[in-house]
């Protein structure tokens, strides 16, 4: 799914950006580098996010690492867990996944995508019982 939106992103500002870039002298040579970056980017940016992201229950908080270019680590006790949910927007539902959404009194405190509908429902009524909060 990262790669499909990359791609698009990629593709829609190729198309925005070429009658005006191909105008200014060097534009095409700018913009075939350009072009270039941008796929390369969409193809690394995906991998990395896919390879570095992490989620683990454990005894008395999840822990979460993500990330492309820079990493972020996430704990998150569960007594400050207020309410999980599943969530599932329009390419989740093309490409069959869900998301799972944890929320703390601050707001949204994390959200793990791309997780199969069994495994979100799963992982959503395991936090919720070991939370002691109800799911949504």
């Amino acid at each position: 799914m990262w790669w499909t939106v990359w791609g698009a992103i990629v593709l829609v500002g190729a198309l925005v950006a070429s009658p005006t870039i191909v105008e200014i002298p060097s534009g095409g040579a700018i913009f075939v580098a350009c072009f270039v970056l941008a796929v390369v980017g969409a193809v690394t940016v995906p991998y990395l996010r896919y390879r570095r992201w992490r989620y683990e229950i454990r005894e008395r908080d999840l822990f979460l690492s993500h990330g492309s270019w820079f990493y972020v680590l996430t704990l998150i006790p569960f007594d400050r867990i207020q309410y999980v949910e599943t969530h599932q927007g329009p390419l989740d539902l093309a490409f069959r996944l869900m998301q799972l959404v944890v929320y703390t009194a601050a707001g949204r405190a994390a959200r793990i995508p791309g997780l199969a509908p069994d495994e979100a429902e799963a992982l959503r009524e395991e936090l919720s019982k070991v939370a002691g909060t109800e799911s949504v």
